[in-house]
């Protein structure tokens, strides 16, 4: 599969700003009032799309995770011994 390269030539205005081509923001996924990720990479800078979830995400304690395993383990067993879980 060949990757089409497009190239335009763009202003840098003042404090760093720039437009990115209406083509390209629709081309690769950049919505407006979205968030990218920039990077620096061998002499290049990078910049992608970041996706976010539209709802707020939960972060577990390694307490919780050991918890919700034992768990898991424990109901497994059980679902094997009635031959409910291969």
């Amino acid at each position: 599969m060949q990757v089409q390269q497009r190239e335009e030539i763009i202003k840098i205005l003042p404090k760093g700003i720039m437009t990115i081509p209406k083509k390209f923001r629709e081309a690769l996924g950049f919505e407006e009032n979205g968030l990218a990720r920039i990077r620096q990479d061998k002499g290049k800078l990078v910049l992608e799309p970041v996706r976010t979830l539209p709802y707020p995400v939960r972060t577990y304690t390694k307490e919780e995770v050991e918890k919700f395993t034992a768990l898991d383990k424990k109901e497994s067993t059980m679902l094997r011994k009635k031959k409910l879980l291969s």
